[in-house]
Formats: C-alpha cells, structure tokens, sequence
C-alpha cells in the first residue's frame, strides 16, 4: 500500500495543501481561502483531508504536515499568527483530533527551506539557508538536514536582523533598519519612490523597479543595488554562524533572477569570511509548492 502524507501551507489569506507520496511525487493540490477562526480553519482543513482520500482510496496517509505564519517551538503549537489574529494555538491537537491522523507543524518559511532541500533547488545538500523575499523577508535555516527552530521558535527570522541600511525605516516588528526594510518588496517600491518616475505613480510594484532597472534607469538600478547588497550582507552574516554550502533565493522578489541574484552574490564575496567565500547561490524552484513538500518532508524526508 503506497505511504501518502499531506502538507498544508497556512498563509494569511490562503490555504494551500497537498498529497504528496513517499517518493515526493505532489499527487493532488488544492488551494482555499484562509478561515480567520482556528477552529474553522482545522474544520476545513480536515474536510479537504476526508475528500482527498476518498479520492484515493488503495493509500496509506501516515500525516499531516502543516506550516503557519508564526513561530513555533514545538511542532505543535504556533505563538501568535498577526495575518490570522491568532494567539497561541495548539494546531497539531486541533488537527489530529479532527482527523485522527498524526500531526507536525512548523514556521512556513522554515517548511518552505525544507521542502527545496527534499525536491527542490537545495537536493542534495544537507546544510542550506533559503531566503524568501516578497511583501517581507522570511528564512528558513536547515543545518544537517535539520531545520534550525530555535528556542522559542524564532530561528530563521532573518528579516529581521538589523542592517546598516535605512535605519530610520520602521519594520513591522517594530524595531527599525530590519533587513526586510531595504530588502523586501515593501522596501525597494519605498526606496524606489524617492525618484521619479515611480514618485508620480500612484502605484507602483517591485516589478516595475526591477524592468525600470534592466532598461537602464540609474535610479532604479541604484535601487535595486542597495537591495541587493543588503541581502548579499546578511547572507555573509548568516554564513558566520552556520555555514551553510548554498543560500536559496525564492520568494516573489526572486523572479527578478540575475539582475537580483548576481549582486547579491557579488556583496556576500566581498563580505563573507574567506573560508565561506565560495557558498553557492541558487534561486528557489518549487515557488508556492515548497510549503507542501516541507510538511511531507517532515514525515517522509529522512537525513
């Protein structure tokens, strides 16, 4: 009887789950819109659970891997979701009682860095940080093929490590000069607007930074250096501490790919400790996927 298990992405406006089998194969996916209520959330999701295998009947669901926007010190409870309102919540016991199956939860940014090490951009490697770049900046920090949770749950939140950059720039932490505040996609549309012509635009996105940037615009480009070298300073700073033998860049910002990555890399050699000079750098493979194979991963992914 073939082993199945499912992974579920909880984000602030949208649930993502999956069935993926033991060889990582994504049997089936469905996507819904996140419930704000914990309680309603574990009834849809055990729902969505009691549709799919009555879809696939000759299986074996050994568990349910779930990732949420929040830190996680246990596998099982989330300490505060801001995009849900949630306070502390126990996701597994919620889940488990309704499904009767087994449950691991984790910090979606670090599900995310453990899905591309199991069938994304990081196979093959055992040690690996993935940086993911959108609205903010979250990470996920894998060390021996294990993910590095910390001990409140709080490992991996490099977005808010703080940077010599736009220290008079508030985070949504609360601190100011985070990474995520030049960094992000927040930070460069915020940097961007200082300049014309995204100054006069009443809406303006990274995208249209980045294209601005290819076509030549100085502003734009300087833009997006600043950005660039950022990240590529905390990746050297990263590296001090666990070395890691490659940086993952997903994220919506990394659609951007060279024009993001190559300065990026170019920051972290002039900055990183000699001996870790030489980290790769990859761009991230499995997009809005990686949450799904990171919460199978926790029950198939053997390191």
């Amino acid at each position: 009887m073939k082993k199945v298990c499912f992974g579920v992405d909880v984000g602030g406006t949208a649930v993502k789950m999956g069935l993926v089998d033991e060889e990582g194969t994504l049997v089936k996916d469905v996507e819904f819109p996140s419930p704000k209520n914990p309680d309603d959330m574990f009834d849809e999701i055990a729902g969505q659970i009691a549709q799919m295998l009555k879809e696939f009947p000759g299986v074996q669901c050994v568990g349910v891997g779930v990732g949420v926007p929040g830190p996680v010190p246990d596998r099982a409870h989330v300490h505060g979701c801001v995009n849900l309102g949630w306070g502390v919540v126990n996701v597994a016991e919620g889940l488990s009682r309704r499904t009767g199956l087994p449950v691991l939860v984790e910090n979606d940014a670090n599900l995310a860095a453990f899905g591309e090490m199991w069938q994304g951009a990081g196979r093959g490697h055992r040690h690996l940080v993935m940086l993911t770049v959108g609205t903010g900046i979250g990470g996920g920090v894998i060390a021996d093929g294990r993910i590095v949770s910390g001990a409140v749950g709080a490992g991996g939140e490099v977005g808010h490590m703080p940077m010599p950059w736009h220290q008079d720039w508030q985070c949504t932490c609360g601190k100011r000069g985070c990474l995520e505040v030049t960094s992000s996609a927040t930070g460069i549309i915020r940097a961007a607007r200082e300049f014309p012509p995204f100054s006069q635009r009443e809406r303006v996105t990274a995208k249209d930074v980045f294209d601005a940037a290819r076509e030549g615009n100085a502003d734009a480009q300087r833009v997006v250096t600043e950005a660039a070298h950022c990240l590529g300073t905390a990746a050297a700073i990263i590296a001090c501490v666990v070395n890691p033998e490659l940086f993952i860049i997903g994220g919506g910002v990394s659609a951007a790919g060279e024009l993001l990555l190559t300065p990026v890399q170019e920051a972290y050699r002039q900055q990183a400790f000699p001996p870790s000079r030489n980290t790769v750098f990859d761009l991230a493979i499995l997009g809005n996927q990686a949450g799904i194979y990171g919460g199978a991963g926790l029950f198939f992914c053997q390191v």
